[in-house]
């Protein structure tokens, strides 16, 4: 099996395990107070919960198999594939549910499986680097700092609770994509061993963001259902991650001429309208939108 391959397996299982952890702790956090919106206390209150405490589990699982899947493959391969956590929160979606999936789902989920597939083998996505010049790391973090800020403060002035939903679903998605590219830095600086790894900032920096974008993610699983949320932050974390890693660490696709380029730009756009889809499927919106009521953890 190729790295490439490799990667895409495990990006993969990455995305059920998002997809689970997901579902588990919207459930419990739509349950908390509006007031805790954004506060370290939100998550104070949320791990007394079993409930979500298991979908922390399969949140770190989840970040386990990404990491793995960035040391063997590059940001550009792993990134998409992990749209594939909205395949995943389709079924699940119909667990204790009356409702049942319809074509409509499906075939919202063949255009991203699809897409995926010939994003993957055309597309050719590749890199093999995690270097990045200081600057550039700058410019990148003042980037994602600037529309993740923008995305909160109009999600807190927001009345509609899909509208909040969705604007700090926003802010996720792009503080995640930021954690994509500094667990691939983070993952290769490890082959120098654990003591050269810890001596770098990479992974303090990587600790930080990621508890930024729990606090972020778990009010925007408070503010709505999931389908709210969740299709802006498995969109905007692989679309921004990519161009971050092209940006920062010279990836690039390996696709060439007109046919190629073309294919894979159609990959592109049949991913995000499939994803759109599927987080409009009255499914995700149904059992999601019930979990408020129903007593958890």
């Amino acid at each position: 099996m190729s790295d490439t391959a490799l990667a895409v397996v495990l990006a993969l299982i990455g995305g059920a395990c998002y997809a689970t952890a997901a579902v588990l702790q919207q459930r419990v956090a739509a349950q908390q107070p509006i007031e805790l919106a954004l506060s370290p206390r939100l998550i104070g209150r949320l791990v007394r919960r079993p409930l979500w405490l298991l979908g922390i589990g399969f949140d770190i699982a989840a970040f386990t198999f990404e990491a793995v899947a960035l040391g063997v493959g590059s940001v550009v391969v792993v990134g998409p594939v992990l749209v594939s956590s909205l395949l995943f929160a389709i079924p699940l979606a119909t667990v204790g549910q009356p409702a049942r999936v319809t074509r409509r789902d499906l075939s919202a989920a063949a255009l991203v499986a699809v897409g995926l597939a010939v994003f993957v083998a055309i597309g050719d996505p590749r890199g093999d680097t995690s270097v990045a010049s200081a600057t550039g790391w700058i410019v990148a973090g003042g980037a994602i700092a600037l529309v993740a800020g923008v995305a909160v403060a109009l999600g807190r002035r927001a009345r509609a609770a899909s509208e909040r939903a969705l604007l700090f679903g926003l802010a996720t998605g792009t503080l995640y994509a930021l954690t994509a590219v500094l667990t691939k830095a983070t993952v290769d600086l490890f082959d120098n061993g654990v003591i050269d790894a810890f001596s770098h900032w990479q992974p303090y920096a990587l600790v930080t963001v990621s508890i930024a974008g729990l606090v972020i993610n778990q009010s925007a699983f408070q503010a709505g259902h999931l389908a709210a949320s969740l299709p802006a932050i498995a969109v905007t974390n692989p679309v921004l991650s990519a161009v971050l890693g092209v940006t920062l660490f010279g990836e690039r696709f390996g696709a060439s001429g007109a046919v190629e380029v073309t294919a894979t730009a159609i990959a592109v756009v049949a991913m995000v309208v499939g994803t759109i889809r599927l987080a409009r499927s009255p499914l995700v919106t149904q059992a999601y939108g019930a979990s408020a009521a129903v007593p958890v953890g």
